[in-house]
């Protein structure tokens, strides 16, 4: 099953590639559309004393198709495929299986080499069937349900959470669901979406009601996640000129069992300012009444979270500052401080645009303090990556 969707993808791009992007058939007009990158980013990791270092390699291409049919309907499939070659990948003989895993109720995660310090991954995140109608629009399939209004850290974000320290996937995880929208006039809106599982305990089922009031867009959630009851409110406007967002969910497990708290809050609440010289700065706090302390090793620190339990700590504080230098140069810092785990990060970066296309991109991630706990693994990385956009 899985390799034969991977298949299917696969040759869907390849008849992209050999098809005009247009034709015409009994008056109706539908389009292909493809586009992706392939990026090349060697790193290195060195370790918190200075006196080890892992150099690593991964090549990196994301296509993205786009079948646009009449009657408002649409077929988008998208994926990314990965070669990764690592020596820290030799003491982590799991690995492979861990990547192999797919959260989704299809399967459409592919491992197709495991050898030594090589792996490489194949994934499809997005597989979905759209269609749009007046006020309504409804996807099934493999999609980003995007409920989340803050720049870091999304507790109403139900279906598909993400690692703020994954900045190598901007296009964030998918889940396989059905999502029906109804635009109610003005700027209000019903949703109702609904994430089945492989098992029922663990499907995740939500109505959200969204408008805007003296100027701001607030939305109240409830909904079914994963045997826990979820109650959630998130607004997003401005108080003297500075963009002002916050979101929480309340999560109450249906099942009481003794040692476990029954109930806990994950609330975030934001400051976002763009000064005359173009500097933007966000600020934000975050509460995650859920955490547990993780074990595992590094590579966890990519991995998405849950809602409930969204960070690797209790309390975080983010502040982050970006800057156009020219028109062809971007830098930025990202500071994220974790008190109850006595650790900060921090993740300068630049991004230099070489030709049309053509970008180079510069990104460093350090962690300090947090003894006993996963950060102090993960020392300090440095990536050098170049994007070539189709």
């Amino acid at each position: 099953m899985k390799n034969g969707l991977i298949v299917v993808f696969v040759l869907m791009c390849g008849l992209v590639g050999i098809t005009s992007n247009a034709y015409s058939a009994g008056g109706d007009t539908a389009s292909f559309n493809i586009r992706g990158y392939l990026r090349a980013m060697p790193s290195v990791m060195i370790n918190r004393e200075f006196t080890h270092a892992d150099f690593s390699n991964m090549v990196h291409n994301r296509l993205n198709t786009r079948w646009s049919l009449p009657l408002g309907l649409s077929l988008v499939a998208e994926g990314r495929n990965r070669l990764l070659f690592n020596e820290l990948l030799e003491d982590f003989p799991t690995m492979a299986d861990f990547m192999d895993y797919d959260d989704g109720l299809l399967d459409l995660t592919w491992v197709w080499l495991s050898q030594g310090g090589w792996l490489g991954t194949s994934q499809i995140d997005r597989l979905f069937l759209d269609w749009q109608q007046s006020n309504w629009r409804v996807r099934v399939g493999r999609q980003r349900i995007n409920w989340g209004l803050n720049f870091v850290s999304n507790p109403n974000d139900l279906f598909n959470t993400y690692s703020f320290f994954d900045f190598d996937y901007p296009e964030r995880p998918g889940a396989d669901a059905v999502r029906i929208q109804y635009f109610t006039g003005g700027l209000s809106r019903i949703e109702v979406a609904y994430n089945p599982s492989r098992y029922a305990r663990q499907s995740v089922a939500a109505l959200l009601y969204g408008t805007n009031l003296f100027n701001y867009d607030f939305q109240v959630i409830a909904g079914y996640f994963r045997h826990r009851a979820a109650l959630g409110i998130g607004w997003a406007g401005s108080i003297g000129g500075a963009g002002f967002k916050g979101e929480a969910t309340w999560f109450y497990h249906i099942e009481n069992l003794p040692q476990r708290r029954r109930a806990n809050l994950v609330a975030a609440i934001g400051f976002d300012y763009m000064f005359a010289n173009g500097t933007f700065v966000i600020a934000e706090f975050l509460y995650n009444g859920g955490f547990t302390p993780a074990g595992g090793n590094i590579f966890m620190l990519t991995e998405p979270m849950r809602p409930d339990n969204i960070m690797f700590s209790e309390f975080a504080l983010t502040l982050s500052a970006s800057h156009a230098f020219s028109p062809v140069v971007n830098g930025g810092l990202s500071i994220m401080a974790l008190p109850d785990q006595e650790t900060v990060f921090f993740s300068p970066n630049m991004k230099y645009s070489l030709a049309r296309n053509f970008d180079l991109e510069i990104v460093s991630q350090i962690f300090i303090g947090g003894q006993n706990t996963l950060f102090y693994q993960a020392g300090s990385s440095w990536f050098v990556a170049l994007q070539f956009s189709f």
